[in-house]
């Protein structure tokens, strides 16, 4: 004899009241958007911290294919010719950066990407991308090294980038070129009389000096240099003076004559950005600017993470072509330069956190072969591979 009909599901009979129909369906709604947005953004997250080199090759590729190709000040939408120009200089620059941290950390991709590094550097020389510099020194960065203007940022990113060649290549093309800069920056460091070195005239950012400064603790590991009493020095001056004493969060600039801080007040786009750069050559300030930051700046919401401009408690402002646009508090820059500081200091949880909110709000797009973020553009690509592959400190 056949075995009896099972009766067909039914709903527990509480499920039929209209009245408990709408509250079920908007519990599971809400549940369904707070859960299925964090999975689906954070996914790679986790690889991206542990340097997946089927998630690093794409967007690698893709910011070589951009260097190769070449930028112009057309591929950006500012309005101030010198930030246009700025971003041109800073694309090739984290390009160059993010190029040869993978190079480091995935020799297998050496070959096919040291040559796109390289370039980077040799459009960052040329004449053309160092002239919004020139423009505003009335004077040559690279011609002058024997003088005593600043040059801050276009000398320190740069020489940044020579070193770490450097170190990767030890017969590099570029070494006595990183030796005659590291030499002006150690003599500007040294004359400074509040120990900073201006980006502009009468401008000077601990941010953009964090760059010269990591350059001489990588040119220190070459034979028969010595800059330790200007590293010393100046790393004191990250731990103090230019750090605010309340939230541990550099000012973002400060005065060149005497090194106090001006109207603008500490803030984490500056103060995360200066711990990439410390970041690729100590360990231990950049630190103190990491811990800084998740105490006084992180937040996470439905598992999205972010980094505020401001520190709490501090009033809220608009946002500037350091911090990107702010949003309810929210620092665009510091949370993107964030991610590099969490993978250098094996904050696994916090990068996870931080990397939902750059996949929400750059939307990575690619075919397998190359990839990068939609919203990003060349710069944004570019600082994106050098924050996802920045190196990693942890054991």
């Amino acid at each position: 004899m056949p075995p009896p009909l099972r009766p067909p599901f039914r709903l527990p009979a509480y499920f039929a009241k209209p009245w408990l129909r709408w509250p079920v369906a908007l519990a599971l709604l809400g549940l369904s958007a707070a859960v299925f947005p964090r999975w689906w953004c954070g996914r790679d997250g986790g690889r991206w911290f542990d340097g997946d080199a089927a998630l690093v090759r794409p967007l690698a590729r893709e910011v070589a294919a951009t260097i190769t190709r070449g930028v112009s000040t057309a591929d950006f939408t500012n309005d101030s010719p010198l930030f246009k120009n700025e971003w041109q200089f800073g694309t090739y620059q984290m390009g160059a950066l993010g190029l040869l941290q993978v190079c480091r950390e995935h020799p297998e991709l050496r070959a096919e990407l040291l040559p796109a590094a390289e370039q980077a550097i040799d459009r960052m020389l040329s004449e053309e991308v160092r002239a919004f510099d020139a423009s505003e020194w009335h004077e040559d960065a690279l011609s002058s090294l024997d003088g005593d203007k600043g040059h801050a940022a276009y000398l320190g990113y740069l020489n940044i980038v020579l070193g770490m060649h450097r170190q990767l290549v030890p017969e590099s093309r570029f070494a006595a070129l990183n030796d005659r800069i590291s030499a002006a920056l150690a003599r500007r460091f040294r004359a400074s009389p509040a120990g900073i070195i201006e980006t502009y005239p009468l401008e000077a950012y601990p941010m953009d000096n964090a760059g010269g400064l990591a350059s001489l603790i990588l040119h220190q590991l070459t034979p028969g240099v010595d800059h330790a009493d200007i590293i010393r020095a100046t790393l004191a001056r990250y731990r103090t003076d230019w750090r605010d004493p309340a939230s541990g969060l550099l000012y973002q600039n400060v005065s060149p004559r005497n090194g106090q801080s001006s109207a603008d007040t500490a803030r984490a786009s500056g103060t995360a950005l200066a711990a990439v750069f410390l970041g690729c050559a100590e360990h231990e300030v950049s630190g103190e600017l990491f811990a800084a930051l998740r105490k006084n700046c992180a937040g996470s919401l439905l598992g999205f993470g972010f980094m505020r401009e401001y520190p709490r408690g501090a009033a809220m402002r608009r946002g500037d072509v350091d911090s990107g646009p702010v949003l309810l508090g929210t620092s665009l820059s510091g949370t993107g330069f964030a991610l590099a500081s969490c993978r250098a200091f094996g904050d696994r949880a916090g990068f996870v956190g931080l990397y939902r909110t750059a996949y929400l709000i750059g939307s990575p797009s690619g075919n397998g072969d190359r990839a990068g973020f939609v919203c990003g553009g060349p710069l944004g690509n570019a600082i994106m591979l050098a924050m996802l592959t920045a190196p990693a400190s942890r054991p």
